[in-house]
């Protein structure tokens, strides 16, 4: 979550725009069900929901004044101390630290935000009116969390993702003096356990859209795309919908309201029984303007750290550390990370914060900016 001013709002009535899944999905999309077969007795539901971060603060890139006559110097210089923020983060680290700690508590499932894809194209063409996509990669964080799981020993499918902003802009390599172009695609995506037989899990329907209400940013022709991704689940005869969201930040208060209508009209209707996780940007104890939490409750969810923590509501804290990971004095101060259930067949039992230190002896000292959450279900028929 990054403070930033708010450029112009684009909304569309028409409702959400539906995504398609990624090439290397089409085998979830064809087959529908899926699930390989093992050995472990599942007695109630652990789901994990963690924001992995980019790892660099990319709201500097919308602060910058267009109209500044050295509007394109301070965009590559700015675009180029972001990247560099990123490597220094250390991606392979962070994401080693958070599969070790899904592999200590093997939930069922695990849903992640800001998943990212980085590419890069070098020398760029942006700067010359060019249009060819960056291609290289850098980091992909779904790819490298899915083999840092299995060479844990844990077995683990994605089974639906979401495509969210993709944006590809031009910075200096201050080596070179040349400019290079840098291309971030953001993702959600929701993995669940592949050592589990047919009849203890199965899942089915995997869906994503984005938000038809989202941030423009005309000077960088860009839409900051939002959205989520869903499948549903069948557990030893109990069945529920799983949905991963991701709403824009907290200076967008009516932008989330909006947002979180789509959702509740869409994947995540309350007809259903649901599950409804994800990094929502909103403070549960209204400090910051927003008021999502509210709609969400109001529509029948329960929240199930609240639920379980009644004498600590200004517990539960998920997001706060520093941007550069390195400052062990700075406090979570919001809880924005939230599991939510609707449906009295869904029982929340226990709820975890869980904030993940990388054992590093130099930044990153945590895997993200944010705390992930777990958080076990009992599942009624």
């Amino acid at each position: 979550m990054k403070k930033m001013e708010l450029p112009a709002l684009r909304t569309n009535p028409s409702g959400p725009t539906w995504g398609k899944l990624p090439l290397w999905l089409l085998s979830v999309a064809a087959g529908v069900s899926f699930a390989l077969p093992v050995s472990a007795k599942i007695v109630g539901l652990d789901v994990m929901p963690a924001n992995v971060y980019v790892g660099g603060d990319i709201s500097r890139v919308m602060a910058l004044n267009p109209s500044d006559p050295n509007y394109f110097g301070n965009l590559v210089t700015t675009v180029a101390g972001i990247y560099d923020d990123i490597v220094d983060s250390d991606p392979p680290a962070r994401l080693h630290a958070l599969a070790k700690e899904i592999a200590k508590r093997r939930p069922d499932i695990v849903a992640v935000m800001e998943a990212s894809l980085i590419r890069v194209q070098s020398p760029g063409d942006l700067a010359v009116g060019g249009t060819t996509p960056a291609t290289e990669v850098v980091y992909d964080y779904l790819q490298i969390l899915v083999a840092e799981l299995k060479a844990l020993g844990a077995h683990y499918q994605v089974v639906s993702t979401a495509n969210e902003v993709d944006v590809e802009l031009p910075m200096l390599d201050s080596a070179t003096g040349r400019i290079d172009d840098v291309r971030l695609s953001d993702r959600e995506a929701i993995l669940v356990r592949s050592d589990l037989s047919r009849d203890q899990l199965r899942v089915s329907n995997p869906r994503s859209g984005n938000f038809a209400n989202v941030i423009e940013i005309p000077a960088l022709g860009l839409a900051v795309e939002r959205g989520w991704c869903s499948v549903d689940v069948a557990m030893s005869n109990r069945n529920f919908r799983f949905v991963c969201a991701h709403l824009e930040q907290e200076t967008a208060p009516q932008l989330q309201a909006l947002q979180v209508e789509e959702l509740l009209a869409g994947p995540a209707k309350p007809r259903y029984q649901v599950i409804l996780v994800g990094d929502f940007n909103t403070d549960a104890l209204h400090r910051d303007g927003s008021f999502a939490y509210d709609l969400i409750t109001a529509a029948g969810f329960t929240d199930a750290w609240a639920k379980l923590h009644p004498k600590t509501p200004a517990g539960g804290l998920t997001w706060g550390h520093d941007a550069w990971l390195a400052d062990a004095t700075t406090l979570f101060d919001r809880r924005i990370d939230f599991v939510f259930s609707h449906g009295k067949n869904l029982v929340p039992v226990q709820a975890d914060v869980v904030d993940i230190a990388t054992g590093l002896t130099e930044p990153p000292f945590w895997a993200s900016d944010h705390a992930a959450l777990s958080v076990k279900f009992k599942l009624k028929k």
